[in-house]
């Protein structure tokens, strides 16, 4: 909060700000994957994994802090319909890479037996992943600044 003019507060982090401030968180998350990518021919196992490791709890924070919350508010006021498809198949996509990749750390772990290769599950995650950013930044573009790429 901070002081108006007129002597009244006024909140500094409107919404605006937040899908901006989660732009950026995602973009940093991006940012650790590539750097984890070009990691897993070097050091897969402690540096690579480490960095993916907090990649996927950037998104999980991202999610919990900004993108549930405003998921509610659009449900609640109504999104046209492609607009609401589209956001709907990136938080469901969206989940996808946090479930494959929480699966794909636990059975590299050894901590549950894998049913499907978590190896060749990490490149369909990747790209997954970058799916859902290029989706996001969609929305993102969509919803603030009116410019719509589908």
């Amino acid at each position: 909060m901070y002081k108006k003019r007129d002597g009244g507060t006024q909140n500094m982090f409107t919404q605006f700000n937040q899908a901006f401030a989660n732009i950026l968180l995602q973009l940093l998350s991006v940012l650790v994957l590539v750097i984890a990518v070009s990691q897993v021919s070097k050091d897969p196992v402690r540096r690579h994994c480490k960095l993916v490791s907090v990649a996927v709890l950037l998104q999980f924070v991202s999610i919990i802090v900004f993108m549930f919350p405003a998921m509610s508010t659009y449900t609640e006021i109504g999104v046209g319909s492609s607009l609401s498809t589209q956001m709907y198949v990136h938080h469901f996509a969206g989940l996808l890479v946090i479930i494959f990749s929480i699966y794909i750390k636990l059975a590299v772990d050894g901590r549950i037996k894998h049913i499907v290769n978590p190896f060749k599950l990490m490149k369909i995650t990747l790209v997954l992943w970058v799916i859902v950013f290029i989706g996001g930044l969609s929305l993102y573009l969509s919803l603030w600044e009116g410019i719509s790429l589908l």
